[in-house]
């Protein structure tokens, strides 16, 4: 219930960012499930504003061609 509950914009907006950097480099070989829950880890406490834009960016990095 906690995660379905909008947030209030005081959380400590900290990420770590080897894990987001690891997570682009291999997003295109990721399996659908797998992109929705490590989006969903990662944007767990952050507010909603940022959340819809990191959504967005997976959404495109995901829709561009991988290069080998």
């Amino acid at each position: 219930m906690k995660d379905s509950l909008g947030g209030n914009g005081t959380g400590p907006g900290g990420f770590d960012a080897k894990r987001v950097k690891d997570m682009t480099a291999n997003w295109g070989k990721l399996p659908q499930k797998e992109r929705a829950q490590a989006i969903a880890d990662l944007t767990r406490d952050m507010p909603p504003s940022y959340r819809e834009a990191i959504e967005a960016y997976f959404k495109k990095l995901g829709d561009t061609p991988q290069q080998p």
